[in-house]
C-alpha cells in the first residue's frame, strides 16, 4: 500500500534536505549548562572570554568561570561586593572587568580587585561596559550617567548630558573612536567630547537594549517594543519587527558572528539573519529553552546564549543535523537507509516500518510488510527493493510489497544483512545463519556449526575474489562458495561478537565488535580500542566516505579515522559527541549510508543524523586548546608555597619555587581549554631534567612525580583535540635543592675531614713508626753496648790475661829481665789500648792494626816456634780515615792462632792484608795456613763452645747492629776454608772484612807515612 501524509510539511522538509539551507524545520543541537552542572545561578546577564581562554558568565548569583568542563564560582564569600553581575568586558590587554552592582571588579588570575564609581554616580548599578582602541573603559549606569576610566583615573565622560541621559542600557565603541550610547529614551553618538542624538524610525524615542556592528560597518540597534533597526553605512535605515520574521519586538541582545550573521535574542527564542533571510530557533528547533537574555561567540567560533532562568546554551552548529518525527519521519529509531533506482532514500525503522525520507510514502504491516522492525535494505539490479525484517524478507516494487513464496520469505527469521552478488543471487544474513535466494526463487540454507556460516550474520561484504565475509556472533567467517573458514579471538580478533564489517580501498577488512575494532591485512589482526569505557568500544556500524575516512558508530558517539593513519597511530581518531551537534550518542546496527552527493546519513536512537562530509573540519584546522598549569601540590595535598618561592602569580602559582630535597613528590594540576570539544582534549607532558621525551597522550588532568632527585626542572605541557595540532607548551620552572650531603660545602667538609683523618692516620702511623724506631734504636744500642761489653770481656778474657802473666813470671823466674820487661811492656801497652778503645764506639784502622800487632807480638812471644805473622798494607789505603768498631779484628786473628795453627805439629803463619776493594771501601783479609774450619769443627764435636767462638759471634752481631742502625756498612765473610785450586788440598782459613772508606781515598802513588811500597809488619 502506498500512503502519503502531511504533504505541505513533507514538501517543506524535502526542500530543506535538498538545498541544505533551510534551518527552520531541522533539529539543532544545543548543550545546556545549569546550576546542576556547577553554574552559579540560572539567570545569565553577561558572557565574556578572558585572555587565558576561560569563559565567564555573569549571573544574578555571582560570576562563573568555565574551562569547558568545570565551573569555578565567585560570589560574596569570594569577595564580590554584589552577587548580581550585570556586565562583563575583556580589555584588549586581557584584563577582565565585572560590573558587580555599583562597583567595578577586575579579575587578576584568582584575585578580585575592586574599584567603586565616583560619588557623583549616586551608587547607581552598572548596566553596560565598553572599551575602545586606546584601552579606555566606558561604564554606563542605570541612573548615574556615563563614566570613563583611563590612565588619569575614573571620571564622568566629558560632553555627556548627565542631566538628561542618566539611564544607560547599552554601549558600543566603534573602530573610528566614536561611542554609541543606548539609553532608555534614545540613541546617542559621542565623538571628541560631544554627544549627538541618532534618530531611529519615527520621532518617538526608543528604549535601546542592544547594539552591534557588522563586518560591513552597518550598525544594529535593538529596542524594547520597537524591534530591530539597521543603520547602513550609506545613511539609510532598515527596520525589522514581528511582521517580517522577528520573533518579538522586545530585543534583549544582538551578536554578529564570524560569518557576519546577526543573532537576535528575545524572550521567545533566537532569530538569525543571514543576508535577507530570517531564521528561527526555538524549542521547536531543539533549543532547551528560548528565553534568551545575552549572546556571545568565543574565539573557537562557538555560540553561547544566556537565558533568563534556564542557564547557558551552547550552539553546536549545523554540521550535524538530526531529523526526527517532528520533521516528518515515521520514527526516530532509524535502522537502515536504502536508495532506490531514482535516488530516493527509504528508511527502515525499528517500530514503524519503512518510510521515504521526503515523507511521501510509508509502508508498514498494514501494507503487507512482514514486521515493522526493518533491519536492512537492498536495491537489486532490476530496481526492486528488498528489506530484512524481524519476521522475514520483503520485496517492494514501486512502493508496493510483492508477495514471496513461503520458502523465499524466510518467515520467522530475523534478517540482519542483505547482499546481491554478480549473478543476481540475494544473500541473507539471519539470526540462524546464512541463506541464499537464487534468481529462480529457490533458497539454500547453510549450516551454522563450527564449519558453517555461524549464528547471527549481521553483515555481508564481498572481496575482490568473490568470497563473502560474514560478521557473526562466532567471529568472522569467509565463504568461498564451497567451504567456510573462520577467524576468532584465537586468530587475533578482539571479540567473537562481530557487529559490522568494512573493506577499505586497500583491501583490508575492518571488523567492529562489541569490544573494539580489529583490522585484518591478509596476514594478521590488529586491535584498536577507542576509549576505556564500554560504549566507545561497542561498534555498531562502519561507513566509508568519499575521502577514504571511516565513520564508526558506537554506543558513545561517532569516531572518525583514516585507516592508514590509525594503523600508524592508534590515537589518530576523532570522537564526535553531543558537543559537536549530535542529539544522541547511540547508533544503530549497520545504519550508515553515503548518498550520491557524498552526504552522510546515519541512523541513531534519536533520529536520522545528516552530515555534509565536506563541511567537516580537518584536524589541522581545529584550534589547539589553551593550556594552563593551575596548581602544584606536594604529596597530593594542596600546599601553601609562601616562603619557598620568590613570589606568587595571579593564580597563586609559585614563581621561582625551590624545594627541600625531602619534598620531592609533586603533582601538577592542569587543564586545556577547548570549549568546542572539552571531552576530546588530550595532553602530553614531560619533566625536563627527568623525562627523556614527551610522555604518551592522556586524558588525565594531573601528573605526579615522586622521588625526584635534586636539580633544576621544567614541567612542560601541551594539549590537542583528538591528536590534531598541539598547543604551545605551558611551562613551570622549579628546583629541588640538594641535601646537605650533596652540597659543595659538605664535599669540602668531607674532603677536609678525610684529609685530616688521612693526615692523622699518616701522622699516627709515623709517630708509631718513629716510636718503634726509637725503641728499636734503643734496643739496638742497648744490644750494642752489651755486645761491646761482651767483646771487651771476650778480648780481655781471663785465659789470655792469666797466660800472659804466667809468661811474664816465667821470664822473671829465669832471670830473663829483658824478655820479661819487653813482654810486660807490650802487655801493659795492649791493656792500655783496650781500655782506651772501650771509651769510644769506633776507632781508626791504624789504631786497630797497632793493637792487633801488640796482640800478635804477645802471642808470638808465648808460642815463638808455633807460628809467624805478617801484616801487609797495600798502597792506596789511608788507615787513618777508615773507622771500625774497636777490637773487631782481634777475635778472628785469635781464632786463626788457637783453632787453626796451634793444633798443628809444624809452624804456621797468620797473614793480615789491608787493600782497597770496591770504590769507597777497604778490605781486610785475615788468612792462616792452619788445619781448616772443617777439621777444627770435627775435632771439637760434642765439646762446648769456648770464648773464641763467642767472640766471633759477638763481632758479627756488632756488625749487624751497626748496619741496622745505619751507622756504617761493615760486611764480614767467613771464616771460610780455602783450598789449593790445583790439588784441592786444604790451605787454611780465610776471613774477609769490608769496611767503608767514608769517601776518603788516596791516590795509588801515595804512600802511607814514608813507604814507597807495601808496608809489611812481622815478628822481630
Amino acid at each position: 500500500m502506498f500512503r502519503t501524509g502531511l504533504p505541505a510539511r513533507c514538501l517543506i522538509l524535502f526542500c530543506a534536505i535538498a538545498s541544505l539551507t533551510r534551518l527552520d524545520a531541522q533539529q539543532h543541537a544545543f548543550k545546556q549548562f545549569t546550576p546542576k552542572d556547577g553554574l552559579a545561578q540560572s539567570q545569565i546577564r553577561a558572557i565574556a572570554q578572558d585572555a587565558r581562554g576561560y569563559l565567564w558568565f555573569g549571573t544574578l548569583g555571582g560570576a562563573s568561570c568555565f574551562d569547558g568542563q568545570v565551573f569555578q564560582n565567585y560570589a560574596l564569600q569570594e569577595g564580590l561586593p554584589d552577587a548580581q553581575i550585570s556586565a562583563l568586558l575583556v580589555e584588549k590587554n586581557g584584563g577582565l572587568w565585572m560590573a558587580s552592582g555599583s562597583v567595578l571588579v577586575r579579575s587578576v588570575g584568582r584575585r578580585l580587585l575592586k574599584e567603586p564609581l565616583p560619588k557623583e554616580s549616586g551608587g547607581a548599578r552598572i548596566m553596560a561596559l565598553a572599551t575602545d582602541a586606546n584601552d579606555r573603559l566606558y561604564i554606563g549606569t542605570d541612573g548615574g550617567g556615563l563614566f570613563v576610566r583611563d590612565r588619569s583615573g575614573l571620571r564622568a565622560l566629558e560632553g555627556f548630558p548627565s542631566d538628561t541621559a542618566t539611564n544607560v542600557r547599552a554601549l558600543l565603541a566603534l573602530p573610528d573612536g566614536r561611542l554609541l550610547i543606548g539609553l532608555r529614551n534614545g540613541l546617542l553618538i559621542w565623538e571628541k567630547g560631544r554627544c549627538n542624538a541618532v534618530k531611529l524610525g519615527d520621532t518617538e524615542p526608543k528604549a535601546i537594549s542592544a547594539l552591534a556592528v557588522s563586518h560591513d560597518g552597518s550598525l544594529w540597534v535593538g529596542t524594547f517594543g520597537h524591534g530591530l533597526y539597521c543603520l547602513r553605512p550609506d545613511g539609510g535605515q532598515n527596520a525589522y519587527d514581528e511582521e517580517n520574521g522577528l520573533l518579538q519586538s522586545n530585543v534583549r541582545c544582538l551578536l554578529v558572528d564570524d560569518g557576519d550573521r546577526l543573532w537576535v535574542g528575545t524572550k521567545f527564542g533566537l532569530n538569525m539573519l543571514e543576508g535577507e533571510r530570517m531564521h528561527v530557533f526555538t524549542v521547536h528547533q531543539g533549543m532547551p529553552n528560548d528565553n534568551i537574555y545575552c549572546a556571545f561567540q568565543d574565539r573557537e567560533g562557538n555560540l553561547w546564549f544566556g537565558t533568563d532562568g534556564a542557564g547557558v546554551l551552547q550552539y553546536a552548529g549545523d554540521r550535524f543535523v538530526t531529523l526526527t518525527v517532528k520533521d516528518g519521519l515515521c520514527s526516530d529509531l532509524v535502522m537502515s537507509v536504502t536508495a532506490d533506482a531514482q535516488g530516493g532514500l527509504w528508511l527502515g525503522t525499528y517500530d514503524n516500518g519503512i518510510c521515504r525520507l521526503d515523507g511521501m510514502a510509508l509502508i508498514s504491516t498494514l501494507d503487507g510488510l512482514p514486521n515493522n522492525t526493518v533491519w536492512c535494505g537492498l536495491t537489486d539490479h532490476t530496481g526492486a527493493q528488498w528489506f530484512g525484517t524481524s519476521d522475514g524478507l520483503a520485496r517492494v516494487e514501486h512502493g508496493i510489497v510483492k508477495p514471496l513464496s513461503a520458502e523465499a520469505s524466510l518467515t520467522d527469521q530475523r534478517v540482519f544483512a542483505l547482499h546481491e552478488d554478480t549473478k543476481g543471487r540475494i544473500w541473507c544474513g539471519t539470526r540462524d545463519g546464512l541463506y541464499m535466494l537464487s534468481v529462480d526463487g529457490t533458497v539454500k540454507v547453510y549450516p551454522t556449526g563450527a564449519n558453517g556460516s555461524g549464528r547471527s550474520v549481521k553483515s555481508i561484504v564481498p572481496d575482490d575474489r568473490g568470497r563473502l565475509w560474514l560478521a557473526t556472533d562466532q567471529g568472522v567467517r569467509v565463504f568461498d562458495g564451497t567451504i567456510f573458514t573462520g577467524y576468532d579471538t584465537a586468530a587475533g580478533l578482539c571479540d567473537n561478537t562481530v557487529q559490522c564489517l568494512l573493506r577499505d580501498p586497500k583491501g583490508r577488512f575492518w571488523a567492529g565488535t562489541t569490544n573494539g575494532l580489529s583490522c585484518f591485512d591478509g596476514k594478521r589482526f590488529r586491535t584498536f580500542r577507542f576509549a576505556s569505557d564500554f560504549g566507545s568500544n561497542f561498534i555498531d556500524l562502519l561507513q566509508l566516505d568519499e575521502l577514504g575516512r571511516v565513520w564508526a558508530g558506537t554506543n558513545n558517539g561517532l569516531f572518525l579515522f583514516h585507516p592508514d593513519s590509525l594503523l600508524k597511530d592508534p590515537m589518530a581518531r576523532e570522537h564526535i559527541t553531543l558537543n559537536d551537534g549530535l542529539s544522541s550518542l547511540e547508533f544503530n546496527l549497520n545504519a550508515g549510508f553515503l548518498d550520491r552527493q557524498g552526504h552522510l546519513l546515519i541512523g541513531s536512537n534519536g533520529g536520522l543524523v545528516f552530515h555534509d562530509v565536506e563541511k567537516h573540519p580537518s584536524k589541522s584546522l581545529v584550534r589547539p586548546p589553551q593550556v594552563h598549569i593551575n596548581a602544584v601540590r606536594s604529596f597530593l595535598q594542596p600546599t601553601e608555597w609562601k616562603g619557598q618561592c620568590d613570589s606568587l602569580d595571579g593564580d597563586g602559582l609559585p614563581v621561582g619555587l625551590h624545594l627541600a630535597y625531602r619534598r620531592n613528590h609533586l603533582t601538577f594540576d592542569y587543564n586545556g581549554i577547548s570549549l568546542t570539544s572539552p571531552d576530546r582534549v588530550r595532553y602530553r607532558y614531560r619533566l625536563v631534567g627527568f623525562d627523556q621525551d614527551w610522555l604518551p597522550p592522556t586524558e588525565a588532568r594531573f601528573a605526579s612525580y615522586s622521588n625526584l632527585p635534586h636539580g633544576p626542572y621544567t614541567f612542560e605541557l601541551v594539549a590537542s583535540v583528538d591528536g590534531g595540532l598541539w598547543s604551545a607548551p605551558a611551562a613551570f620552572h622549579f628546583r629541588i635543592e640538594p641535601p646537605f650531603w650533596s652540597r659543595w660545602w659538605f664535599f669540602a667538609l668531607c674532603a677536609l675531614v678525610l684529609g685530616s683523618a688521612a693526615w692523622g692516620i699518616v701522622r699516627y702511623r709515623a709517630v708509631r713508626r718513629e716510636r718503634r724506631e726509637r725503641t728499636r734504636q734503643l734496643m739496638l744500642r742497648s744490644r750494642m753496648l752489651q755486645l761491646e761489653q761482651q767483646a771487651l770481656n771476650a778480648n780481655m778474657n781471663r785465659h789470655f790475661v792469666f797466660n800472659a802473666l804466667n809468661s811474664i813470671q816465667y821470664h822473671i823466674n829465669k832471670q830473663d829481665r829483658t824478655t820479661a820487661s819487653r813482654y810486660l811492656t807490650s802487655f801493659a801497652k795492649l791493656i792500655r789500648k783496650n781500655l782506651d778503645a772501650s771509651e769510644n764506639d769506633t776507632t781508626t784502622l791504624a789504631e786497630e792494626l797497632e793493637r792487633l800487632e801488640l796482640y800478635l807480638q804477645l802471642e808470638h812471644m808465648r808460642f815463638k816456634d808455633k807460628f809467624q805473622y805478617t801484616i801487609e798494607l797495600k798502597p792506596g789505603v789511608d788507615t787513618s780515615h777508615v773507622r771500625l768498631p774497636a777490637m773487631m779484628l782481634q777475635p778472628y786473628v785469635e781464632n786463626s792462632i788457637w783453632h787453626g795453627i796451634l793444633p798443628m805439629e809444624q809452624q804456621g803463619r797468620v797473614t793480615i792484608v789491608v787493600e782497597p776493594a770496591l770504590p769507597g771501601r777497604v778490605q781486610v783479609r785475615i788468612e792462616d795456613d792452619g788445619i781448616g774450619v772443617e777439621t777444627s769443627r770435627q775435632s771439637k764435636e760434642g765439646a762446648p763452645s769456648d770464648h773464641i767462638s763467642r767472640g766471633i759471634e759477638i763481632t758479627k752481631g756488632r756488625a749487624d747492629v751497626l748496619r741496622k742502625l745505619e751507622l756504617t756498612d761493615i760486611r764480614i765473610n767467613g771464616p771460610d776454608q780455602w783450598h789449593d785450586p790445583a790439588t784441592g788440598a786444604i790451605l787454611g782459613t780465610r776471613v774477609t772484612i769490608e769496611l767503608p772508606l767514608n769517601g776518603l781515598w788516596k791516590k795509588p802513588e801515595d804512600r802511607l807515612q814514608t813507604g814507597k811500597g807495601p808496608i809489611t809488619f812481622g815478628p822481630p
